[in-house]
């Protein structure tokens, strides 16, 4: 699977190894969204007004643009570093993300799941 761009109206897509996929700005309209080992998708800029977004496996490094998302789950997304623009997020599940080491800046997250997350190391900023 290559081109989504006729999936981009679909309430809820999950989308798993698909690894030619690459270009995902035509599901930025999907409400509930999950991608699991898209290997060749980078980029998820365009995703920041889906409702539910799950991202499994994905080497991605930039999720400043999901901010807007109101239930967030990143599995294994090694590259991501820097959480600090997801702090309005409602859910937020940060699984086996090890580069993330500051987590100041999600004390607004209602519900926050750090498992496997070995980087961090203080949460005392949350607490306040």
């Amino acid at each position: 699977l290559v081109d989504v761009s006729a999936l981009g109206q679909v309430h809820k897509l999950t989308l798993h190894c698909c690894t030619a996929l690459v270009d995902v700005s035509d599901l930025g309209q999907v409400e509930e969204l999950t991608l699991s080992h898209c290997t060749g998708v980078t980029d998820v800029s365009a995703l920041g007004r889906v409702r539910k977004l799950t991202l499994t496996g994905l080497d991605i490094v930039d999720v400043s643009a999901l901010g807007t998302v109101e239930e967030l789950s990143l599995w294994d997304c090694s590259g991501v570093e820097d959480v600090s623009a997801l702090g309005r997020v409602r859910e937020l599940s940060l699984t086996n993300c090890t580069a993330v080491v500051d987590v100041s800046a999600l004390g607004g997250v209602r519900k926050l799941d750090l498992n496997y997350c070995s980087g961090v190391v203080d949460v005392s900023a949350l607490g306040t």
